[in-house]
């Protein structure tokens, strides 16, 4: 374990000192917060949209990021955030891993399942878990859902344990391929 972990914060640290992985980690997480965020108002932003008031559509946008606090609950917030970060970091080290052809298809399957799982995961105290809010009615799952001791919640708590993997799986390609000499011999 204290190897996996050593690989980690070496993998995270090279991947993330590079600007444009930075980048595109803090991008990818603010994107998929957003998506959390706002897709529970999402009927509400297009209607406002709709009307071609730029302004109130982006007041409305803005103040609808306070949700957070108050449509989730202590737990979906911490998950729903942790997905969005770890959704980031896995990305820019895929990206990274696959630019350098340090990553076997292990890695990328295992990174790719574990991002879609996020999607998952993520949603509000008001609605559960988003995406199976919108699935569990039309496969009959709302009665398992809510028979769940946290109502369905236990899939963040999976995604971001899922996330936690791919970025250990990811890490140990990227730390095990060694730099590749960039210049002529």
């Amino acid at each position: 374990m204290r190897r996996a972990l050593a690989d980690l914060r070496i993998a995270v640290g090279t991947v993330l000192a590079a600007p444009p992985y930075a980048v595109l980690a803090a991008v990818t997480a603010l994107l998929v917060f957003l998506a959390a965020v706002w897709l529970p108002n999402v009927e509400l932003l297009g209607q406002v949209l709709a009307s071609a008031d730029v302004l109130a559509f982006a007041t409305l946008a803005i103040r609808l990021l306070g949700g957070i606090g108050t449509n989730f609950s202590l737990l979906s917030a911490g998950y729903t955030i942790a997905i969005a970060v770890l959704c980031g970091i896995v990305t820019a080290m895929i990206v990274h891993a696959v630019r350098r052809r340090a990553v076997a298809r292990e890695g990328i399957a295992a990174g790719s399942g574990a991002l879609a799982t996020g999607a998952v995961g993520i949603g509000c105290a008001a609605c559960g878990t988003l995406m199976l809010s919108v699935i569990a009615p039309s496969l009959g799952l709302a009665a398992a859902l809510a028979a769940l001791p946290l109502q369905g919640q236990e899939f963040g708590i999976l995604s971001v344990a899922l996330l936690l993997v791919s970025l250990l799986l990811v890490s140990r390609s990227i730390v095990a391929q060694p730099l590749a000499c960039t210049s002529p011999p």
